[in-house]
């Protein structure tokens, strides 16, 4: 149909008399540069991107000879795949360039359309006629539009693509013609749409499946042998299969076989992942010095799937090792609030501190789940750790703690990674009880929230608030981990990592109450470089009348990259009269 259509648009252009100022059979002189194009924008485009010219050096007459040859012969057809069918074109030498005219005359508009129906959508039924009305009513290259050669090949392969989405998988285009008529500047178009039988899911077969067990992919197919056949339903099966940690690929699709459509097999194909994975990383931080890690994930703990996550961490401050199980998904059938299945989740870990003359060492054990849910994550779990705080100048002590904790994270930025414009709020609660596997009853609370305002192109402002409190009758007991200290890079820059708490002996502690601000403003230079001023302020303390406003402010730098901007801020201590270097990747938490 194409090449008839473009045929006919020649030969339009021909019958019209719209002869070139140069003849076919003239030998062109050298032209006059530069060479350019009249034409609707539209076409300008097309014809500098399709027909571009020889070289500027180029002296070759034959190659020029080609080129207007090709003119002569293209320009038209390329008009009138973009509706205008009878074009003609000109091409005039001038006395400082060559100019190659192209007179479009009218662009042929669609007239009408007729879409006819064969195989199963064209029998009885209420639900097949609303099917037809629907593929209809959805055609995209409706009366009035003009027609366009990529217009006609895009509306055929989406009324295709809704025919063979529900029902119809080895539905087919059988007949389809454009009859434009260049002296009325119409297009009639007719399409015959072939649906076949009307197809059913049947039983999953799986293939690829060596490394882990079956059961895990089992427990996340829904597919009700029978249920009709629907796109939707296998690509939600590909991304629940794809989403888990053991497969790096996952295919899923039916046999299409129109002599067999009733309970169709689902062919589920996966690419299994390895079962273990060992990683090095080292890395430096203002707040806490050279990092260095090891980390070890297997995928099949247990023998059961069960995806442990476990590293060995060292710091100049923090030394850590943990290990965390995550159960496989729940199934679809399984869902918590209508959102996506819940992760669940049980780990262990070891760890010691030392920073602003504070040394503690614990030991924890914790099970968690989290439940996403559109902007929102819930998490809630139970926790219990013994720990041991050597203050200098002071008695150490131990703290236990039993303690049940909740959280949720509403996240609405526009980029996690880059944030532009958006807001991060996280709430977290933790208890525990002195009757219960506990040295102190407390409860503790906390928030913090971002916000990225979006100026202008080149320049955003940046909100953060966080505070802290816990209800207890004093912190003896309480372990440091749910205690707080403020100062730092992620803080109040200008101030020493965690300098900012209780004093107690020669060593900084935690304390009960927490208050932090920072109001920042970003200018993005050239490229993906750009400059900040920022002021932070804050404190933590034990007793809320003992909180001060310790201010820090700075100027810094940015860097964008695939991880975050990378931030590397100078600030100024007002109450310690100090400047401090601190290096950060700003995400959004």
């Amino acid at each position: 149909m194409t090449l008839r259509f473009l045929r006919l648009a020649v030969l339009a252009a021909v019958a019209a008399g719209a002869l070139p100022s140069l003849a076919a059979d003239e030998e062109p002189r050298p032209p006059r540069l530069p060479v350019v194009w009249e034409a609707p924008d539209a076409l300008r485009v097309l014809y500098e991107r399709h027909l571009p010219p020889p070289a500027e050096a180029t002296q070759d007459r034959g190659a020029w000879r080609r080129w207007f040859r090709d003119v002569r012969a293209r320009a038209p057809g390329i008009a009138a795949a973009e509706g205008w069918v009878s074009a003609t074109v000109d091409i005039r030498e001038e006395q400082d360039r060559t100019r190659v005219v192209l007179t479009p005359g009218s662009r042929a508009v669609v007239a009408g359309i007729d879409i006819q129906f064969r195989g199963d959508i064209a029998g009885e039924g209420e639900w097949r006629a609303q099917r037809r009305e629907s593929l209809r009513t959805g055609w995209q290259l409706a009366a009035g539009q003009p027609f366009r050669q990529a217009a006609w090949d895009d509306a055929k392969a989406r009324v295709l693509e809704a025919l063979t989405s529900d029902d119809y998988a080895t539905g087919e285009i059988v007949a389809s013609e454009a009859r434009v008529d260049a002296n009325a500047a119409q297009a009639r178009l007719s399409i015959t749409l072939d649906s076949g039988p009307a197809f059913t899911l049947g039983e999953p077969v799986v293939t690829g499946i060596e490394r882990y067990p079956r059961h895990l992919v089992d427990r996340l197919l829904d597919i009700d042998p029978g249920e009709p056949y629907r796109s939707d339903r296998l690509l939600d099966v590909q991304r629940r299969l794809q989403s888990t940690p053991w497969f790096a690929s996952v295919t899923v699709d039916i046999d299409r076989d129109r002599a067999h459509p009733g309970r169709a097999p689902v062919r589920i194909a996966v690419t299994e992942r390895p079962r273990a994975d060992v990683g090095l990383a080292a890395g430096y931080g203002t707040d806490a010095g050279p990092r260095g890690e090891v980390s070890l994930r297997y995928r099949n703990a247990l023998g059961r799937g069960y995806d442990m996550q476990s590293a060995l961490q060292a710091e100049r401050t923090r030394q850590i090792g943990y290990a965390d199980f995550y159960l496989p998904p729940r199934g679809p059938g399984e869902s918590v609030l209508g959102g996506q299945p819940a992760r669940d989740s049980v780990g262990v870990l070891g760890e010691r501190t030392a920073n602003q003359g504070l040394e503690t060492r614990r030991g924890a054990v914790a099970a968690r789940r989290l439940v996403p849910l559109g902007p929102l994550e819930f998490g809630a779990g139970l926790g219990f750790q013994v720990e041991q705080s050597l203050p200098d100048g002071a008695d150490p002590r131990v703290s236990r703690a039993l303690t049940p904790n909740a959280h949720v994270t509403w996240r609405t930025v526009d980029d996690v990674l880059n944030p532009r414009r958006g807001g991060v709020l996280t709430v977290e609660a933790t208890g525990a009880a002195r009757s219960v596997l506990s040295d102190q009853t407390f409860l503790r609370g906390r928030a913090q929230y971002q916000h990225w305002f979006s100026l202008t192109q080149s320049s955003q402002l940046i909100f953060r608030a966080e505070a802290g409190v816990v209800w207890a009758a004093s912190r003896e007991g309480i372990p440091e981990d749910f205690l707080f200290r403020a100062g730092g890079t992620r803080s109040v820059r200008g101030y020493a990592y965690q300098s900012l708490g209780v004093r107690e002996g020669d060593a900084i502690v935690g304390g009960r109450y927490l208050a932090t601000g920072t109001v920042e403003y970003v200018r993005w230079l050239s490229g993906d470089w750009g400059a900040a001023l920022f002021w932070d302020a804050g404190d933590a303390a034990d007793r809320r009348a003992d909180l001060t406003l310790n201010q820090g402010y700075g100027v810094g730098a940015r860097w964008r990259t695939a991880a975050g901007p990378i931030a590397a801020d100078l600030g100024w201590s007002e109450r310690d009269r100090k400047a401090r270097l601190s290096l950060s990747v700003s995400v959004a938490f």
